[in-house]
């Protein structure tokens, strides 16, 4: 549980120097965009390698908490924490979101994706 916990930090974390490393870009105009990626490589990287682990941090508890949520259904009902974790995580967002919209709704989509990609349900776990 410590480690889920860590992981949502760590994943709030990225998101935030995700959302600052492209708050630079307010008018959204596709040649300031390209220039503003082509005079600052090291801030486009940044945001990028950001993006990527906070997608892989908080993309897995989403999915840890969908699985908790379909066990909880079928009656398992120690998964309580997954489920709380995971509205936590979501509800992370609404921390993000003052410091960039429509950053913070890209990287929530981003994460909200890759935890549906590698969502499996309890039954595919028990099969080898």
């Amino acid at each position: 549980m410590l480690w889920k916990v860590l992981r949502m930090v760590i994943g709030l974390l990225c998101g935030y120097l995700f959302v600052i490393s492209l708050s630079a870009i307010i008018p959204f105009h596709s040649e300031e965009v390209l220039s503003e990626f082509i005079l600052n490589p090291v801030e486009f990287l940044a945001g990028a390698v950001a993006l990527v682990f906070g997608m892989y941090a908080i993309g897995g508890l989403i999915r840890d908490g969908g699985v908790a949520v379909i066990s909880a259904y079928q009656g398992n009902k120690n998964l309580v924490p997954d489920i709380i974790l995971a509205i936590t995580c979501l509800g992370s967002f609404f921390l993000l979101s003052p410091l960039g919209a429509w950053q913070t709704a890209v990287f929530f989509v981003f994460c909200l994706l890759y935890g549906m990609m590698s969502f499996s349900s309890p039954e595919d776990t028990n099969e080898s």
